[in-house]
């Protein structure tokens, strides 16, 4: 509502904001979250970009083919207007074939870049990122303190590099810089 926009809630962070920048520039293509809201979707038309949103195996369906997509968002657990979202133990030890074969797909032909994901919880997830049988492309595990016990053992099984940060909005702002710094390094030579 207006009170949450003047106040700043619910409203996407520098983090998801440096996301779509990434995406803008053609940096970013495929988005995964576990998060139920759309401050990722919000961000990404903020910067002119209309994401393809799967939310559920439906939208997967009639989805445009990630070929042809400027960005894909993979909401693995739905979306909060969708009353059939994935939150309990049961509902997220397994995805539907469908989804397996599009998270199979993406972890085998982009690197990853995982942020405010514990590990601990999701294990149609954690088997998503382990069976995938190439590793030629990296893993890097953005976390606050220590990875869990899950996750260190996600980081080596994919041979990752885990990285300390102090917040997502602090880390996705320095990734954006630096990939925009690089870029412009490139165009002067």
């Amino acid at each position: 509502n207006e009170d949450d926009i003047a106040v700043g809630k619910k409203m996407p962070t520098k983090a998801h904001r440096a996301i779509a920048r990434l995406v803008q520039a053609g940096y970013v293509r495929v988005i995964f979250t576990t998060n139920f809201d759309r401050l990722t979707e919000n961000a990404l038309r903020d910067v002119g970009v209309e994401p393809t949103v799967i939310a559920s195996e439906d939208a997967l369906k009639g989805a445009v083919p990630l070929i042809h997509s400027r960005c894909y968002v993979v909401k693995l657990h739905g979306d909060y207007l969708d009353t059939r979202i994935l939150n309990t133990e049961t509902e997220l030890s397994a995805y539907t074939a469908a989804m397996n074969g599009l998270l199979d797909r993406i972890v085998d032909e982009h690197g990853l870049i995982i942020c405010g994901w514990s590990g601990d919880w999701d294990p149609a997830l954690r088997a998503a990122i382990t069976r995938a049988p190439n590793r030629r492309y990296p893993m890097y595990w953005a976390t606050r303190g220590e990875p869990s016990k899950v996750a260190a053992d996600l980081i080596t099984q994919r041979a990752g590099r885990a990285i300390e940060i102090d917040s997502a909005d602090i880390f996705f702002e320095r990734l954006e810089q630096q990939v925009s710094t690089q870029a412009e390094m490139r165009k002067q030579n």
